[in-house]
């Protein structure tokens, strides 16, 4: 308890202190901009909708999921619609979400190979600089890092029969959707390796039903809305448009046509342009995939021989883990393989690979500590090797 306590508060310093000296260098990014979830939470508090987040566009939106929107009209309800003060005060949020993830890494490298692993990845996350810096992004990006981290927690704790824990696991993995649908690509294959053969059937159907019960409200809402089936998000496809094809057509830019269309035809005609150039340039898409690909695994830029190795130490970490319990080892590659795709498609930014990093530092803090004692273990051979030997 004193350990996890510990982890927590020092990142939290870490975080608040890059926090104060960020607001000092950069105080213009305190102003919102065309924040789309500051859009959408100002729609909440004046008029209780959740409506467009764009500039001269109104009626209803699904271009973002619902909760983080939900708490930055939270903050904004206490201080202010989009005031430098809600802006900080959301960033203390982010700091208290990347803070609590170094706790949910330390569980899970515990869990799966040793206190040693636990302790080197949970305080290599409260004390790496770029991970601090995150927080200072206005997004769900540390709120996604913490619930996905969690969700697997749980999953990899699933050794009991207690429906109760399934269904738990199960509206956690909801709930991460609600927050980012990429969240949850991995989620029907982590279901399909639970099932061990049939032998989990039912626990299986609990969990999955849990977590699509949680979505179908949401899911009815944007039916209602839009007159169409949108489980979470509705710009997926759209944002693979943007990002192959220009951003001229962006609703915050000049163009007006999301303005002029309504967000279910623009994202109709859009979807359909994008479909189209896959179609079309198929060489070109899959090359520009592979390259954002590449450079999914060495953002952030400013830090990318750090980020290779915890990419590096990450393999070593699952690696070890393959050759011990397989199935655990699948459960973690198939979240750090599955969530990265969408990215591969569309856009690519450092915040965007955020949310599988506190995975990546749990396997990373295994592979390290791993070497460590490997190093020792063979330093102290060596000691004892040399002090036997005559000296000539």
């Amino acid at each position: 308890m004193k350990r996890t306590i510990s982890i927590f508060c020092t990142g939290l310093v870490v975080r608040l202190v890059a926090l104060l000296y960020l607001v000092h260098v950069k105080p213009y990014m305190l102003t919102w901009g065309a924040n789309e979830a500051a859009g959408i939470a100002g729609w909440i508090v004046r008029n209780h909708s959740f409506s467009s987040p764009f500039h001269d566009a109104s009626g209803p939106t699904a271009w973002l999921a619902p909760i983080y929107p939900a708490v930055v009209a939270a903050v904004f309800w206490v201080f202010g619609i989009a005031t430098p003060g809600s802006a900080i005060a959301v960033m203390i949020f982010n700091s208290i979400c990347s803070a609590a993830a170094g706790v949910i890494i330390y569980m899970i490298a515990a869990d799966v190979h040793s206190e040693r692993a636990g302790v080197f990845a949970a305080w290599m996350w409260a004390l790496c600089p770029y991970v601090a810096i995150l927080p200072f992004i206005p997004w769900d990006t540390s709120l996604s890092a913490l619930l996905l981290s969690a969700a697997l927690l749980l999953t990899l704790r699933l050794h009991s029969g207690k429906s109760k824990r399934w269904a738990e696991c199960g509206i956690l993995w909801g709930i991460a959707a609600l927050v980012s649908p990429t969240l949850f690509i991995g989620f029907p294959i982590i279901a399909l390796l639970l099932l061990e053969r049939g032998s989990r059937i039912r626990q299986v159907v609990i969990m999955t039903l849990f977590a699509f019960v949680l979505l179908l409200p949401w899911t009815v809402r944007n039916y209602f809305a839009f007159h169409q089936i949108l489980p979470i998000r509705s710009n997926g496809l759209a944002e693979v448009y943007f990002a192959n094809c220009g951003f001229e057509t962006h609703p915050v830019g000049p163009s007006m046509e999301y303005q002029r269309l309504g967000e279910a035809k623009f994202i109709a005609q859009v979807n359909s342009r994008a479909l189209k150039y896959i179609r079309t340039n198929p060489a070109i898409f899959i090359g520009d995939c592979l390259r954002r690909a590449m450079w999914f695994w060495i953002y952030p830029i400013s830090f990318w021989p750090l980020s290779v190795v915890i990419d590096l130490a990450a393999l070593a970490g699952i690696i070890l883990l393959f050759r011990h319990c397989r199935q655990t080892a699948m459960l973690m590659l198939v979240v750090i393989a599955a969530y990265p795709l969408v990215y591969y498609a569309s856009l690519n930014q450092s915040r965007y690979r955020h949310p599988i990093e506190p995975i990546l530092y749990a396997l990373g803090g295994i592979g390290l500590s791993e070497l460590a004692l490997r190093r020792r273990w063979s330093l102290g051979n060596t000691g004892k090797v040399s002090s036997a030997t005559p000296s000539f």
